[in-house]
């Protein structure tokens, strides 16, 4: 068994911001990402909003390039405005491949 060296990010913010954040994921070359409901409370309390549709977290193992990407524009877009915070984990996974955008 082989093992790849790639990058886990993980994004925790507002559930309204998925779909976006998501998007912006592929187009910066992600071949996919995982999300999730999630709940907590931080600096910014604990997320009660019904009609917000709370909180998402959203995850990509991805390289090192894409990885920066994702974490500049999340962190340049959203940290001001929204609750929302990011993460970069070392992570090695087998069939690394499948990490890796395919054109088409």
């Amino acid at each position: 068994m082989q093992l790849h060296p790639l990058k886990l990010v993980t994004i925790v913010t507002e559930q309204i911001l998925k779909d976006q954040i998501v998007k912006k994921i592929i187009e910066l070359g992600a071949a996919g990402c995982t999300w999730q409901e999630a709940q907590g409370t931080g600096s910014r309390g604990a997320r009660r909003d019904a009609v917000g549709g709370g909180n998402v977290q959203i995850e990509v193992i991805c390289p090192d390039s894409v990885a920066e990407a994702i974490l500049t524009f999340v962190s340049r877009n959203y940290f001001d405005q929204y609750a929302c915070l990011a993460w970069v984990t070392d992570v090695s996974v087998v069939r690394g491949k499948r990490y890796e955008k395919t054109s088409g």
